[in-house]
């Protein structure tokens, strides 16, 4: 008997798995939350050189307000530097009939006999040397207000990010490994338990030397947890249900996405919201009495007892007679037993092969990229950060809806392109529309941006659906596991990419459109999957079979249900992760 013959006669998606599907996508709420809170608790507020310690007294500035001074002592063309104080205070004493009307505007200085301007006199700018002042009107702190990652070491801001997505890539291999030797449920509390200490000991951090260790930690705890749930809320449904639990699942990591926005609206000191999306992690410790270690490890390692335990709790819970020798027969499936060996260079041993794994492999470093991109980006848009944030992470429930609704109808291949180009354009129009300093002009920007988001979201759930239907089946836990990691190395270049906004602010986006938009055209190469078998070797990928020809675009595939039994028979998924 067939895996997901068993999963049939036991019901594809009875009480039994519904309740504990459930519970993990739970967990996929938790795991957006530190995905992505690197864009509050590390978020740069506005700022300038702190004045409130230079001493004033005896000088024209003693009497001024705050704002006057700033007008007076701050350069409007950069926040990182200042005006010479004892150079300031000079002129102003030189022209004491013009200083005691004290009407400026910036740099000059004017009274009823006329104006004297700064413009005109040479004052050296000078860095900030009493530190910097942060606006407190949208973050309370954040590490960058409170570790100055700015200026010269605004740097840190960006490393910082990759170095949590490094973590991520770490994890998704480390994990990936041991929770085949150990089995998925173990994994699963260790990464919370990891997860759980990691993120304490970041909240608590007293410089950025303990909070990189503790962040890299977190993202590779993160991931490792999230993809170990993952794959056993995948494997735990019958095929027909395979699929859409994927996207369902995708869908909670929305909503944690959104719901993150709420809390960081609520508590903006980025200590206490660490503090605040970690200890949740204590309530996982609860699985440990209702989470089943996967079925398929279990036979798989020869542990036919717990497997048939397993079946017949899940049995007798959806109601559901099985055969005495159920567990005998799984043993006869030939997927349960050892395959021979194959390596990563049976991904790229022909021209085929190559052609089509290269393109997999860059769609999703692409995909993921963006992805991340536009959602780091959110604080840098016109207008609320947090309405801004949670908008950007509900557009990507319709987008899932839309896939599960239109795969089978339209196949794979043209969803995906027509969504990375609709996803690039949009990019590339919210950078380089310019706004004016319009209102309505800069809803249209984050409209467009928004537009953006929603269509690659849409692609990055088709290209993991048509990647693992694309690869032959003895190779798919080899090619799936290059094009996770080749998505965790696109989350480390989006935050370096971001920066370039330094160099123009347009250019970001403009970056993200066009890798967006090329990458598109290029999925046009790749086969079209729906209707069409899968693959069981390489040899088979070189005959032809599947429409790679691009003039193929506008021809309807066959009608066939959402069904990638197979997809999910990998022992070592390095499953898409966001």
């Amino acid at each position: 008997m067939h895996f997901d013959d068993l999963m049939i006669v036991l019901g594809e998606f009875g009480r039994y798995q519904r309740v504990r599907f459930f519970l993990l996508c739970l967990f996929s709420i938790a795991s957006a939350w530190h995905a992505l809170n690197m864009v509050f608790i590390g978020a740069a507020p506005e700022f300038q050189c702190d004045l409130r310690s230079i001493n004033f007294s005896g000088t024209p500035l003693e009497d001024l307000t705050p704002s006057e001074r700033t007008a007076l002592l701050i350069p409007p063309e950069s926040a990182c530097y200042q005006y010479n104080f004892e150079e300031t205070a000079s002129m102003l004493t030189t022209a004491s009939d013009a200083w005691s009307n004290r009407l400026y505007t910036n740099d000059t200085l004017a009274n009823s006999d006329g104006a004297v301007t700064f413009a005109n006199v040479s004052r050296g700018l000078v860095t900030c040397t009493n530190g910097y002042e942060y606006s407190r009107d949208v973050y309370s702190e954040t590490i960058t207000s409170e570790f100055d990652l700015v200026c010269e070491k605004s740097f840190w801001k960006s490393t910082s990010k990759s170095v949590f997505f490094s973590g991520r890539l770490c994890g998704a291999v480390v994990f990936g490994q041991l929770s085949d030797r150990f089995g998925r449920r173990p994994m699963f509390f260790i990464g919370c338990l990891m997860l759980l200490i990691a993120g304490t000991v970041a909240s608590l951090a007293p410089s950025m030397a303990v909070f990189l260790p503790m962040y890299f930690c977190q993202g590779a705890a993160h991931t490792g947890a999230f993809l170990v749930a993952y794959t056993l809320a995948t494997e735990m449904v019958g095929p027909r249900y395979r699929v859409m639990a994927g996207f369902v699942s995708q869908s909670f990591y929305s909503i944690g996405f959104m719901t993150l926005a709420g809390i960081a609206f609520f508590i903006r000191e980025w200590r206490y919201l660490e503090i605040a999306i970690t200890v949740p992690i204590v309530l996982f410790g609860l699985y440990w009495w209702f989470l089943p270690e996967s079925i398929r490890w279990l036979i798989s390692r020869g542990r036919e007892v717990e497997a048939d335990r397993i079946i017949r709790t899940a049995a007798a819970t959806n109601r559901v007679t099985l055969d005495a020798d159920i567990v005998t027969s799984l043993k006869q499936d030939p997927s349960m037993k050892a395959d021979r060996h194959y390596y990563f260079v049976d991904c790229v041993n022909t021209w085929q092969m190559a052609r089509l794994s290269l393109n997999v492999w860059f769609n999703w470093l692409v995909n993921a990229l963006v992805y991340y991109g536009l959602s780091l980006n959110t604080e840098n848009l016109a207008g609320n950060p947090y309405l801004n944030f949670c908008v950007a992470g509900a557009v990507e429930i319709p987008a899932y809806a839309i896939c599960i609704l239109l795969l089978n109808k339209m196949g794979r291949r043209r969803p995906l392109v027509v969504s990375m180009l609709v996803g690039g354009i949009a990019c590339i129009l919210s950078g380089c529309i310019p706004t004016g300093g319009s209102p309505a002009m800069e809803t249209v920007t984050v409209v467009l941006a928004m537009v953006g988001k929603f269509g690659i979201t849409a692609s990055y759930g088709i290209i993991y659906l048509m990647a693992a239907e694309i690869f032959p089946t003895v190779i798919r836990n080899i090619g799936m596991g290059v094009a996770s990691m080749s998505a965790r190395i696109g989350g480390i270049l989006a935050p370096l990419i971001l920066d370039l906004q330094s160099v123009s602010k347009p250019l970001p986006l403009v970056i993200f459109g066009a890798l967006s938009i090329f990458a598109g055209v290029m999925a046009l190469l790749l086969p079209e999957t729906a209707g069409r078998p899968l693959a069981q070797l390489p040899e088979d990928m070189d005959h032809g079979s599947s429409c790679s020809d691009a003039f193929c675009f506008f021809k309807k595939p066959k009608r066939k249900d959402i069904d990638t039994a197979e997809m999910t028979n990998c022992s070592n998924p390095l499953m898409r992760s966001k």
